[in-house]
């Protein structure tokens, strides 16, 4: 199915849940996701207690997951300047920082499975950190699981709404009788959700449209092979579409990375990009070009080669590095631009849910000193009754 055939499904999807609401969503539901006796009361699930886990390391590491991830957006919230003023010119005008009032927050399924976990972490927190009122998550039937559940719970999730695809954007957008209405819909998922939320653009806040995920690697000997090869295939094994990029400075990594790949994942090897640099700037070069949503450094010389990176989601560096720890337990969201949308815009973070209010006071100086000016471009415009309205604060 081609890009314009799934825009045209997307649309009919749009339509159908904007006019129908809930029969749309028990339509849709059981024709994607294979469940022929859905019905209303599946829709929402109610988390009222914590589901029993005898898993005791998922209960520790799902714990320390949420703490990390906490503090590192109550720092960020912390070095965020939520208000302020300043004065020019007999003007006093400055700005606030709010939270959007509502939030509805899309987790996706899985190439080989469901429980994302780490995507409700990194979705739920930031909104939270910020003070957004009312956070909805929806995500697709099979992902309801105890370990979605207890993850849930943890994060004072008191509902779940059972819906997937482009159908759950849709009724984010426009609410149903059981689904509410949001203000800005945020989250990952594939090329249905990506395609709704592009379509519902200037009806609801959108964070940004997703694609599959990738890194570059950036590796000299400095490395063994394992691990160069195991951060290309985490990343390449999240969907069929992901992409990994190896910039070598020796042709030899690239052979033995290939090699290691071939013996132990060839399904994935053609999801793979190799390619030989000579130089630092090469490297920068191409990296500022791919606009990478992860960039992993497995080299010496990764100190001449952070400053000039400009544009990327996130960058993993240090001593054995991984996008993987930044996937699950690091602190940032791992929700991050994709398909060289790096060029302009950022991961998802606190400042996704805040909105800047512009605050502009008046005193009878100001008035008086602006009345002129701005009468005279209100006249080069054409704008009569803009000019009328500052001619009055003239002659007061």
């Amino acid at each position: 199915m081609n890009n314009q055939d799934i825009s045209l499904k997307v649309k009919k999807i749009i339509e159908d849940v904007k006019k129908y609401g809930d029969t749309a969503i028990l339509k849709y539901t059981r024709l994607f996701d294979g469940i022929k006796n859905f019905s209303l009361k599946d829709i929402k699930v109610e988390i009222k207690n914590l589901p029993k886990i005898d898993d005791v390391l998922f209960k520790r590491s799902i714990t320390f997951a949420i703490n990390n991830v906490k503090k590192f957006h109550q720092a960020e919230l912390r070095n965020i300047k939520k208000f302020w003023l300043t004065k020019y010119n007999n003007i006093v005008a400055g700005q606030k920082l709010l939270p959007v009032e509502s939030v509805g927050i899309y987790i996706p399924g899985g190439r080989y499975g469901y429980n994302y976990v780490s995507t409700l972490i990194m979705t739920v927190i930031p909104a939270q950190v910020a003070n957004v009122k009312k956070i909805v998550v929806v995500t697709p039937p099979k992902n309801v699981t105890n370990y979605f559940l207890y993850t849930a719970y943890l994060l004072k999730i008191k509902e779940i709404y059972k819906i997937g695809g482009a159908q759950a954007i849709a009724a984010l957008a426009f609410g149903t009788e059981t689904i509410p209405k949001v203000d800005l819909i945020i989250g990952p998922g594939n090329i249905w959700v990506s395609e709704a939320k592009r379509q519902l653009v200037g009806f609801v806040g959108i964070d940004l449209i997703a694609g599959p995920s990738e890194v570059v690697v950036v590796a000299d000997n400095s490395y063994p092979v394992e691990p160069i090869a195991y951060e290309l295939l985490a990343q390449a094994e999240h969907d069929k579409n992901a992409k990994s990029y190896l910039l070598a400075f020796d042709q030899s990594i690239i052979e033995k990375v290939k090699n290691y790949v071939l013996s132990n994942a060839k399904e994935l090897i053609s999801q793979i990009q190799f390619k030989y640099v000579k130089d630092i700037n090469s490297v920068v070069s191409i990296i500022n070009q791919i606009a990478p949503e992860h960039l992993t450094l497995f080299t010496k010389k990764q100190n001449f080669i952070l400053p000039k990176i400009k544009n990327v989601g996130a960058i993993f560096f240090g001593n054995n590095p991984s996008a993987v720890f930044g996937d699950y337990i690091a602190g940032p969201s791992h929700v991050l631009p994709t398909d060289t949308t790096a060029r302009f815009s950022s991961g998802l973070s606190v400042l996704t849910f805040l909105k800047k209010i512009s605050l502009i006071n008046f005193s009878v100086n100001t008035t008086k000193m602006l009345s002129k000016y701005t009468s005279k471009l209100a006249e080069i415009e054409g704008m009569y009754w803009h000019k009328k309205r500052v001619d009055y604060g003239k002659e007061s």
